[in-house]
């Protein structure tokens, strides 16, 4: 399933370091990029999309975590 639209969303981001509030970058239905507030950027890869929830690995292969605020799926399927 595709999230509704490729955007800029804002998401708890959870990485080793912590949890965090930030802007994370949706395309094709994935996270591909997590926006810091020190100007920094941190590419995503492998997180897609599911009930508003991804889980992928940045750069240095860790794990991230994150959760879509306000998630909307407004593909009309159903799923439970």
């Amino acid at each position: 399933m595709v999230f509704a639209e490729d955007s800029t969303y804002d998401a708890t981001v959870t990485t080793d370091s912590g949890s965090y509030t930030v802007p994370v970058e949706v395309e094709g239905g994935e996270v591909t990029a997590v926006h810091w507030p020190n100007g920094g950027d941190m590419t995503v890869s492998g997180a897609e999309i599911s009930g508003g929830e991804a889980s992928g690995y940045n750069s240095r292969g860790d794990t991230v975590d994150i959760s879509i605020d306000d998630y909307n799926d407004d593909s009309g399927e159903g799923e439970e």
